[in-house]
């Protein structure tokens, strides 16, 4: 009996969550005479949809958090990986590859402490080694809807890790969809979704 009345409690609150969702989506789609429709907003340039949502929607960066958490991206640095590649035994870059590549030989590793040639498959080990190792060097991607006169934009912001301090955000791009974010955002490197 008491398995039942769980289950019966679970199903519950699994409605009244997507109710709620689903109450809060349709808030998007209420008219707003003053808001500019979606189409006028996407238009606009840049610097003027970041001062609109400031201006308008004035709890978009306590939003950027939580929820609005999309993932993280690294871009590598070619000055970084020269550097690397150029001074492979003071990097000991033999052992950054080792630790990402399973399988790798003790030889193989010792010829690239010496200076060897790598190939496609060690650089990207190498690559995401660095990445692993440089804790500030990821971009971390929040985004959320923005309300407009019928309907939503969804603004995909980029900011920097601040530690004890959050994070700073910046208007990266508007879509039309979050699905359009997500598309735009599987083309950066090094990627991590939530």
């Amino acid at each position: 009996m008491s398995n039942r009345i769980w289950s019966l409690s679970a199903l519950k609150r699994r409605w009244a969550e997507r109710f709620s969702n689903l109450w809060s989506h349709l808030q998007y789609y209420r008219y707003e005479p003053n808001k500019p429709s979606r189409a006028a907003f996407l238009k606009l340039p840049q610097a003027e949809q970041e001062a609109w949502i400031e201006a308008d929607e004035p709890d978009f960066a306590v939003r950027l958090y939580g929820d609005g958490y999309l993932g993280s991206s690294y871009q590598m640095n070619s000055f970084t990986l020269d550097d690397h590649l150029n001074a492979p035994e003071d990097y000991g870059i033999g052992g950054m590859i080792e630790a990402q590549m399973a399988g790798i030989s003790s030889e193989r590793v010792d010829e690239i402490e010496a200076g060897a040639t790598l190939n496609d498959d060690e650089i990207d080990a190498l690559q995401y080694a660095i990445a692993e190792d440089d804790y500030h060097g990821w971009d971390i991607h929040s985004g959320c809807y923005i309300k407009l006169r019928l309907g939503a934009v969804f603004a995909l912001y980029e900011g920097e890790d601040l530690g004890q301090g959050g994070a700073s955000f910046e208007l990266e791009r508007v879509f039309a969809s979050k699905r359009r974010a997500m598309a735009y955002l599987s083309s950066k490197p090094m990627l991590a979704v939530e």
